[in-house]
């Protein structure tokens, strides 16, 4: 379990955004053309529906890939980043 005092992420409220069959599409504000999420990127948007911190979401990530925690949360941190950029990611205390 993760530091209930750090930062969580969830998914900007009221945002545009669909899912196919593999990916994501979302529609940032003020963006003509939706940004596609691929790979994991649908598990991880699924799982900022509600708020939650970098550390419960990459272990999460990694306990169900079988994956090292560390390289996940890296990569996890990069992806919400990007998405933080893009602002259809809001950070709640």
């Amino acid at each position: 379990m993760s530091d209930p005092s750090a930062p969580r992420w969830r998914r900007v409220p009221d945002l545009l955004w669909r899912r196919s069959l593999d990916a994501v599409l979302v529609l940032a504000p003020d963006a003509d053309e939706p940004h596609t999420l691929a790979g994991t990127g649908p598990e991880v948007w699924d799982l900022l529906a509600s708020p939650v911190s970098l550390g419960d979401l990459a272990a999460g990530l990694a306990a169900r890939h079988g994956a090292d925690p560390a390289i996940v949360e890296a990569d996890v941190t990069a992806l919400l980043d990007r998405l933080a950029a893009l602002g259809v990611l809001e950070r709640t205390p």
